[in-house]
């Protein structure tokens, strides 16, 4: 682990680079232009937690998918805090343990101090984390979740993963993103033919869980991610949806694109290069998708720097000419 003050340090300019969105701040003229109104997601989070505070009556009007993501909702019910206040503190909660079990995978992985301070700092100054983390939102509980849960399945420990990997569904269904990944995983890491029950678990439970969900969760109708070309047609019209994904996918996107294309990849264990590669494309996918089914911006592909960090450390260990 690095020294224990340069972990704090490392989490204080975390919460240093979230703060200027805590609770939708507004950014200075001319960038609040860009920023527009407080948008439903937010609304709705905001009402969940309400209603997890017994205020029963606002079930009729909580929508899927928003409802389909109790767990932020519920935790933060349980803060004394205003409600837009409290997700973002939860938020900031699964940050920090993100960030820590970030740190714990690359010191696993064999990195020295320097490389995985830099790592670190690439992941924490970075337009998501800045724009998305505090703004009230759930993605960067996602994000925590989705580092815990990718520290244990790269280091074996399967129970572990499978617990982190349930707690991620309760928060969003766009963990999902680790199937593929633990699937990669197991394939090129597991040696006997258990790997295929330890990829069909998390399978299984996924889809259970998030038909439990769906059927338990306050809503007027189950809510169906379906693509149509007045969606497409809308995100393509909008400079935010271009804006946002090139800034989103900043260093750790570029550098993980340059790591593919060069020979720097075979300074990377395969059995470590394709899940950590799985992992970036389906999240572009994710983004992709968004594009004909969702409102598309950056958060969609957020979920990268998970996969992208460790593999560009990779490369700046390489730069420094350390092997693995």
């Amino acid at each position: 682990m690095i020294r224990p003050y340069k972990l704090i340090l490392l989490i204080l300019l975390m919460f240093l680079v979230a703060l200027p969105r805590f609770n939708w701040r507004d950014l200075p003229h001319p960038l609040n232009q860009l920023v527009g109104e407080k948008p439903f997601d937010v609304e709705q989070y905001e009402k969940y937690v309400e209603y997890f505070r017994g205020n029963k009556n606002l079930a009729d009007e909580l929508e899927g998918p928003f409802s389909y993501r109790p767990l932020v909702p519920l935790l933060a019910s349980l803060l004394p805090f205003e409600p837009l206040t409290s997700l973002n503190l939860v938020n900031l909660l699964f940050l920090t343990l993100g960030l820590i079990y970030l740190i714990k995978l690359l010191l696993k992985l064999g990195f020295i101090e320097k490389e995985i301070i830099i790592g670190s700092v690439i992941f924490i100054i970075s337009f998501p984390l800045f724009y998305y983390s505090t703004s009230g939102y759930i993605d960067a509980s996602l994000i925590g979740i989705m580092l815990i849960s990718n520290y244990y399945l790269m280091t074996n420990r399967y129970n572990l993963f499978i617990l982190s990997f349930i707690i991620g569904i309760f928060i969003k269904e766009t963990i999902i993103i680790l199937l593929p990944v633990s699937t990669v995983y197991y394939l090129l890491n597991e040696k006997t033919k258990i790997k295929f029950v330890k990829i069909l678990v998390p399978i299984i439970l996924y889809f259970i869980i998030v038909e439990v969900i769906r059927n338990f969760a306050p809503q007027k109708e189950i809510y169906v991610w379906k693509p149509s070309y007045e969606i497409l047609h809308y995100n393509l019209l909008r400079i935010k949806t271009y804006i946002t994904f090139i800034l989103t996918l900043g260093i750790p996107g570029l550098l993980s694109f340059y790591i593919v294309i060069t020979e720097k990849r075979k300074n990377i264990p395969k059995e470590i290069f394709y899940p950590l590669l799985t992992g970036i494309l389906f999240s572009i996918l994710l983004w992709l998708y968004s594009l004909f089914a969702a409102y598309s911006d950056g958060r969609q592909l957020w979920t990268s720097y998970v996969f992208a960090v460790p593999l560009t450390s990779y490369l700046l260990a390489n730069w420094s000419k350390r092997k693995y």
